[in-house]
């Protein structure tokens, strides 16, 4: 199969890459900004609303990664009849669910408002990835799928801890907690005219709905017509081994870094920097400032120099052996917080930032969607499992004996992405063609050069 996408894949980095990376990245900002929050005010809703660890481990964080896990499925789903249709509706989701957190007064309404905010992240975790790669050109999809996700993701969390900082000088303990989670909604309401504007993707167009007229009209390539309907072939697909054994190992090895990485996410602001002898504000910002930012911004441009799996297996390692450490070093303050630092950075440099690749590398467009939800809904289980073991076991076995039974998984984590397909400078056509072509699905009509009229010009 000669590549009808070929002149668009092969375009330099240009402003519609920069803007399309922005506009979808504020969702990665709005979730890591919504799930720091809930951390550094943990203690202040266990107070106000008088619960317990456990409880308010379910209202702050559970029902978010719930509401991720339905998001996911449904618009994972809902990418079949367009990636762009829907794009404007999660961030609604996210400005309506963060916002109605001002106003709960109950521990079942503030688990209610993260619910419905939780569906539009998980939505988000589907779309941002499969929009931003599906855009992207060939040399520089690693580094823009890492800028729009990771990255974003941690701008969110250093935003957040700046909020909640402002919250508590300026308003009481009740209310601070309130105003700190309802901000939530700032980047996603500052992103979603653009969302709603943003045009469909070239790869869609050409693999998915076949529309000629419209790929032609906007990107100037033409596709032909496909010999089976897109219901089949995505039946054929998910029926595959050549399918579900990598999707299955990518799934797992995004389980594992959440039940890691949200571990010390969720507790490290509070119980971890409590054990340490550090304030949780103080503790976020220098985990996430000082070691994350910068590893991951590297982290995202190595990705496409060095290659994902071996950036992803060097981070997983990275993240287990210093935390594998702490036990040695727990009453040292100074070294605590490096060793901290360091898992972070390993951590940003290579799984929070390429975790979410492989979903839409690795497969075909017909099932892309699915196969990004697959893989989302295998972290969002992690979440889930650090949601309501890590309490019992924090109380159970102490701070030491679980940090390096995270440091052991870690290193488990490292051997199964050695087990994935390298994606870097492969084109997604070249995709379609591994998966479908041997079989006679479709035949293409490549076209020499992408007319002036692109929105990737």
């Amino acid at each position: 199969m000669d590549n009808p996408l070929k002149a668009i894949e092969e375009k330099k980095l240009n402003f519609f890459h920069i803007k399309a990376m922005f506009v979808t990245g504020a969702g990665m900002i709005t979730d890591g900004y919504d799930l720091t929050t809930g951390s550094l005010v943990l203690s202040l809703v266990l107070s106000s609303l008088n619960l317990s660890l456990e409880s308010v481990s379910i209202v702050l964080f559970a029902s978010i990664i719930s509401g991720n896990a339905v998001g996911a499925l449904l618009f994972g789903y809902l990418t079949r009849k367009g990636r762009t249709k829907f794009y404007g509706i999660d961030a609604a989701l996210m400005i309506v669910g963060a916002l109605m957190q001002a106003f709960v007064s109950t521990p079942l309404e503030l688990a209610l408002a993260r619910f419905v905010l939780g569906i539009g992240i998980g939505a988000d975790y589907v779309l941002t990835p499969l929009l931003m790669g599906e855009y992207s050109n060939r040399k520089d999809r690693g580094k823009l799928m890492g800028l729009a996700g990771g990255f974003m993701w941690i701008v969110g969390a250093i935003l957040s801890t700046l909020a909640t900082l402002l919250a508590l000088n300026f308003f009481p303990a009740n209310v601070a907690w309130r105003v700190a989670l309802a901000s939530g909604a700032l980047p996603a309401l500052f992103v979603l005219y653009e969302r709603t504007r943003i045009p469909e993707t070239p790869h869609y167009l050409a693999f998915v709905k076949g529309d000629t007229k419209e790929l032609k009209e906007k990107y100037g390539v033409e596709v032909g017509s496909f010999g089976q309907s897109l219901g089949q072939r995505a039946r054929l697909l998910l029926r595959s081994k050549k399918l579900l054994v990598p999707l299955s190992l990518a799934a797992l090895s995004w389980y594992l870094y959440d039940v890691v990485s949200y571990s010390e996410g969720f507790f490290g602001p509070n119980k971890i920097a409590e054990f340490i002898g550090v304030s949780g504000i103080v503790f976020s910002l220098i985990v996430n400032a000082g070691f994350s930012l910068p590893f991951n911004f590297f982290g995202a441009v190595l990705s496409d120099k060095v290659g994902r799996k071996v950036m992803q297996a060097i981070g997983f390692l990275g993240m287990g052996i210093p935390l594998f450490l702490f036990p040695f070093f727990d009453k040292n303050l100074a070294v605590a917080l490096v060793l901290f630092g360091l898992s972070n950075s390993f951590s940003s440099i290579g799984p929070g930032n390429i975790i979410a690749y492989w979903g839409v590398e690795m497969f075909p467009a017909a099932v892309r969607g699915l196969t990004q939800s697959i893989t989302v809904l295998g972290g969002r289980l992690g979440v889930i499992t650090t949601t309501l073991l890590f309490p019992i076991l924090l109380e159970s076995w102490g701070v030491p004996t679980v940090i390096v039974m995270l440091g052991i998984l870690a290193m488990v984590a490292t051997g199964i992405t050695l087990t994935l397909k390298e994606m870097k400078g492969k084109s997604l056509s070249e995709v379609e063609r591994e998966y479908l072509m041997d079989t006679g699905e479709f035949t293409a009509k490549s076209a020499g050069s992408a007319s002036e009229s692109s929105d990737l010009k």
